[in-house]
């Protein structure tokens, strides 16, 4: 008696719920369909080719399209390589600071910028801004040494670009 009794009581949201599972059921009978028939597409397509012209045609169409596909990936490789070789040439650390070179000259706008590679090759350029001149400098850098002294800035500039270079 206690089950009719709580069948009673919640009939509607008994039916609601499976009313709801019956939906979800189709959908998902349907979504596996679907995916069953795309999976089988290229099967049959090699079946009917098996039917249309022989075993060993077939195959030779196969494996011409495995060479094709051989050679597709041997070209994309060797691209890939070259890409990668050029992005080893290319800056990858950054490091900018930038200061009040001259007590008559606020807003830093006097900076000391520093470009590198991931070998740690590149240029620290510096432009120290005054009241009536501005002079800009730079200096190479080869594996993470500069070609001359640097000042404390452009230490820091370089430190920062050795921080944030990507490997």
């Amino acid at each position: 008696m206690g089950l009719e009794i709580f069948i009673e009581k919640h009939m509607v949201a008994l039916l609601s719920m499976s009313a709801i599972l019956a939906i979800l059921a189709v959908a998902a009978v349907l979504f596996l369909l679907i995916e069953t028939r795309r999976l089988r597409k290229p099967f049959g397509e090699m079946a009917e080719l098996h039917k249309k012209k022989g075993t060993e045609e077939s195959l030779q169409r196969l494996l011409k399209g495995v060479d094709e596909n051989r050679d597709f990936l041997r070209k994309h490789a060797e691209e890939l390589k070259s890409i990668n070789e050029k992005l080893g040439r290319c800056y990858t650390g950054t490091g900018i600071v930038k200061y009040n070179a001259f007590e008559d000259i606020g807003g830093m706008q006097s900076y000391s910028l520093c470009l590198l590679t991931k070998e740690k090759n590149g240029v620290i350029m510096t432009n120290l801004v005054g009241s009536t001149s501005t002079r800009g400098y730079a200096l190479e850098v080869r594996d993470g040494t500069p070609s001359r002294q640097r000042s404390d800035e452009e230490k820091e500039a370089l430190a920062s670009a050795i921080n944030t270079i990507i490997s």
